[in-house]
């Protein structure tokens, strides 16, 4: 009895609870620590007498368009939309502009008077890019397209090329470029903008002027000169 007293007597020693392990965190779909790139949007401009050539073109752009690139063409508007309307809202939208350039492409009113004079005055306004995509023999040099490189390379035109597999892929790299120059110009913009070395010298000036004690102010000597008695009932 005695013994079993003890044994009840004795205080129960609670046990170390173990180390939880650490939570893990859930990482976002995608590869891992890989920034996700700014979009940019491409507006294509081209002639209905041109709809297998822009075909051709979104299948060569397929895979740029799984690089967070999307584009847009008057197909892409819904029943009862407003043409111009929808077409000018995408225009503004867009980051890059991409004409095909045709015979029938140049006698178009809208395409080439509307669509590509609108993206020739946001690109003076450095706002967008603009690429010019010669799809059939047409006279672009004697146009303000002859001023700027042209795609394909050398402005050689599609359906000059042995393959127009090889002439799409040469325009995809060409659109490819542009995008990561784009890209390149929205990180600028997005960076705080550093102070000029000019306005950075006198902001020091400045401080450097206002931390040291002010100087003393020498007593200007007056100059003794003997005033000359007013004469009593005169004009002044």
């Amino acid at each position: 009895m005695r013994a079993r007293a003890s044994l009840s007597t004795r205080k129960a020693v609670p046990r170390p609870k173990a180390a939880r392990p650490p939570a893990r965190t859930t990482r976002p779909s995608g590869q891992p620590g890989r920034k996700e790139k700014s979009e940019v949007r491409i507006f294509v401009s081209y002639s209905h007498m041109d709809a297998d050539a822009r075909r051709k073109l979104e299948t060569h752009l397929a895979p740029l368009k799984g690089d967070n690139v999307s584009t847009w063409f008057d197909g892409d508007m819904n029943a009862g939309d407003k043409l111009d309307t929808a077409i000018a809202r995408a225009l503004r939208n867009a980051h890059v502009f991409v004409g095909l350039l045709s015979p029938d492409y140049l006698a178009s009113h809208y395409c080439w008077k509307i669509e590509y004079r609108r993206a020739m005055n946001r690109r003076a306004r450095g706002t967008m890019r603009v690429v010019a995509v010669v799809v059939r023999p047409c006279d672009w040099k004697s146009t303000p397209a002859a001023g700027f490189k042209l795609l394909p390379e050398d402005g050689r035109e599609v359906t000059r090329w042995r393959s127009a597999d090889a002439a799409y892929l040469n325009v995809a790299q060409g659109i490819r470029r542009v995008v990561a120059a784009v890209r390149r110009e929205i990180a600028a913009a997005s960076q705080p903008a550093k102070p000029k070395r000019a306005a950075a010298k006198a902001t020091a000036k400045a401080a450097a002027k206002g931390s040291a004690p002010p100087k003393a102010k020498k007593p200007r000597a007056r100059a003794n000169v003997a005033r000359k008695p007013s004469k009593a009932g005169t004009k002044t």
